[in-house]
């Protein structure tokens, strides 16, 4: 059996896309001569979702092996590409873009990477960076004051001391005093025990 007979294209967004669907079901449920790639392929299940209405920030797609699912949307946009991916999206197509755009597309997630621009997912990871340092910092079971806790934060950051001084407007000596605290209170020998154990 040919790698391109195991890739099913599914979903309500699969109506939006006439000219694939049309060159899929022409050639017996198979993308074999529209597709360069020729590696085992990731995935064998397309779920296209119509998103051409507002998403709700809610939805959170169910992950099911081999499966992704693309939104179907009409036109670019990085704030939206954002919400897919938190949602668990692979990729997006344009409705109304030319047929090798939606292959291509589908080229992409065969070969396990994702469909989106490079603006929207730089921007998603640097938002989960941030997010997964910020959890970082409020979880530590510290036993720490409140002033404490805006140094620790700041540490969580990268900041130096200068840069922690200057942020919440205190001495440098006072940050060190602060960390000395911090440290002692917590039996730590200093700032890479703190970051590598809380």
């Amino acid at each position: 059996m040919n790698i391109r007979n195991a890739i099913r294209l599914e979903g309500e967004g699969f109506d939006l896309l006439p000219e694939l669907k049309k060159i899929y079901f022409t050639n017996g449920l198979c993308l074999r001569k529209a597709l360069s790639n020729n590696e085992q392929p990731y995935i064998n299940r397309i779920i296209f979702v119509d998103c051409t209405q507002k998403i709700s920030p809610a939805l959170v797609l169910r992950h099911e092996k081999s499966t992704v699912y693309v939104a179907v949307v009409n036109h670019h946009d990085t704030q939206r590409e954002i919400t897919l991916l938190s949602a668990g999206f692979y990729g997006q197509v344009v409705k109304n873009s030319s047929l090798v755009s939606h292959l291509s597309a589908i080229d992409c997630l065969i070969k396990g990477e994702m469909h989106f621009t490079r603006k929207a997912l730089s921007l998603y990871i640097f938002d989960m960076k941030f997010k997964s340092q910020a959890v970082n910092s409020t979880r530590m079971p510290l036993d720490i004051t409140h002033k404490e806790r805006q140094v620790v934060d700041c540490i969580f950051k990268g900041l130096s001391n200068q840069e922690i001084a200057k942020v919440l407007n205190i001495s440098l000596n006072t940050v060190k005093m602060h960390l000395q605290n911090i440290y002692r209170k917590n039996n730590l020998k200093g700032r890479i025990q703190l970051m590598s154990s809380y």
